[in-house]
């Protein structure tokens, strides 16, 4: 295999923000488990963008979660691309349930985590990727970040009632959500 075809991986430094805040705010035991199951989702992305033959050009490890960008020389069909998101999440749930105890809680969590609304996530990147060219798609955006406001407004109030635990999640949503909110403004801009 030549370099070329190897993917180019990046780290972020979203990534290291995040996990200085999993070191800070949780039991530091859980996190050799957080980063087998974050494994075992990006795995089952990359089994099926292999079975579907999608070459994979980078990968970028944000606190966020990991973005891969495929090849772009052919269009793939949208059942193609619904698959490969759909895989990291739907490994989770295999590991959630052939497990038991914390790592099962963990992955089941990673799987829920990633489907959430977010276009940087899998669940939001499905909801674009069936939603895209769609006559009302300025308003499904504008539905999609109440939904998402909503999210991190109920993530604020769990990490203000329940403690400090559930701040990573609130402070990730927070920024997802900020992100979400210019991603929106330019398709508007250009609409």
């Amino acid at each position: 295999m030549t370099n070329s075809r190897r993917p180019r991986i990046h780290f972020r430094f979203s990534f290291f923000v995040f996990n200085a805040l999993l070191f800070m705010l949780r039991d530091s035991s859980l996190m050799l488990g957080f980063y087998t199951v974050c494994a075992v989702h990006e795995a089952g992305h990359i089994a099926a963008a292999s079975f579907f033959g999608i070459h994979i050009v980078s990968v970028d490890i944000t606190g966020f979660g990991i973005i891969m960008k495929t090849s772009k020389c052919r269009l793939q069909p949208r059942f193609r691309e619904l698959c490969v998101l759909a895989a990291g999440p739907a490994a989770n749930i295999l590991l959630w349930l052939i497990t038991s105890g914390q790592f099962a809680v963990l992955s089941l969590a990673a799987a829920i985590y990633n489907l959430l609304p977010y276009r940087r996530l899998d669940g939001g990147a499905i909801i674009s990727l069936l939603s895209e060219g769609a006559v009302h798609e300025d308003t499904f955006c504008r539905l999609s970040m109440a939904l998402r406001a909503g999210i991190s407004a109920v993530l604020l109030l769990i990490t203000v009632s329940g403690g400090h635990g559930t701040a990573p999640l609130f402070i990730a949503s927070l920024i997802l959500l900020l992100s979400e909110h210019s991603d929106c403004r330019i398709k508007q801009d250009r609409l």
